[in-house]
């Protein structure tokens, strides 16, 4: 079970494509074959670690051991600056992160839309109180699926296409967005973020950390069994 969950993660670190998003990494092994892998502590042997450079750090404990549980945490590296500090009398926001070619893939949760608003929001409107890497991470995320579906979609008037060459290319890109997201939903003046990757829905907030994230990766490791290289 634990080699099937790590293969979206392996798949996602040998992605060219991916470099942009990632600082560390320890324990993927052959994954990691553009950028040195940092060695394990002796602690930390039985745990894999992603960093990322938008000040986010994922860790899978039990990801090597082949026992159970794994457990999985989603920290930051430094102290959140002012404007990312909640406000007590500022309400909490929920959020849902799904691509829509020519829209910027986030929008207001249905049920937390107040009567002067849109459901739809610009990127910059959420992610400003953010590190600035998130933004600019985020904003080439879009823009890598938008690049995509025009050539391969809307150019070719083909919209039965995948909007993706190769599966990996797809799983490497629901990694990254899953990451991301959850970097956005660990934020105190954030409740929950739904993020979607194909048809599939994940609800994102704290203490949901393990469970959520065990299931995208088991649904990532069978898209890439299902489909061929190809499609």
């Amino acid at each position: 079970m634990a080699a099937n969950i790590l293969k979206p993660l392996a798949v996602f670190c040998s992605q060219s494509q991916s470099e942009q998003y990632i600082k560390k990494v320890r324990n993927l092994g052959d994954a990691w074959r553009t950028l040195s892998e940092e060695p394990a502590l002796d602690s930390d042997r039985d745990s894999v670690v992603i960093e990322a450079r938008f000040d986010f750090i994922m860790k899978i404990t039990n990801a090597l051991a082949e026992v159970e549980p794994i457990s999985v945490e989603m920290t930051t590296s430094r102290t959140p600056s002012s404007p990312e500090l909640h406000a007590q009398n500022e309400p909490i926001r929920h959020y849902r992160i799904f691509a829509d070619y020519g829209t910027d893939f986030i929008w207001r949760s249905l049920h937390d839309i107040r009567h002067d608003e849109d459901s739809h929001v610009e990127s910059e409107e959420i992610l400003s109180p953010f590190p600035s890497a998130l933004l600019d991470l985020y904003d080439a995320w879009v823009d890598e699926y938008t690049d995509n579906f025009k050539k391969r979609c809307e150019d070719t008037q083909d919209y039965s296409a995948n909007v993706f060459s190769t599966v990996s290319e797809e799983v490497a890109w629901n990694v990254a967005g899953y990451l991301l997201a959850w970097r956005i939903a660990i934020a105190p003046q954030i409740g929950s973020v739904e993020f979607s990757a194909g048809r599939s829905e994940y609800l994102l907030k704290r203490g949901r950390e393990t469970s959520v994230t065990r299931q995208f990766l088991e649904d990532q490791a069978k898209l890439l069994a299902e489909r061929k290289p190809s499609e």
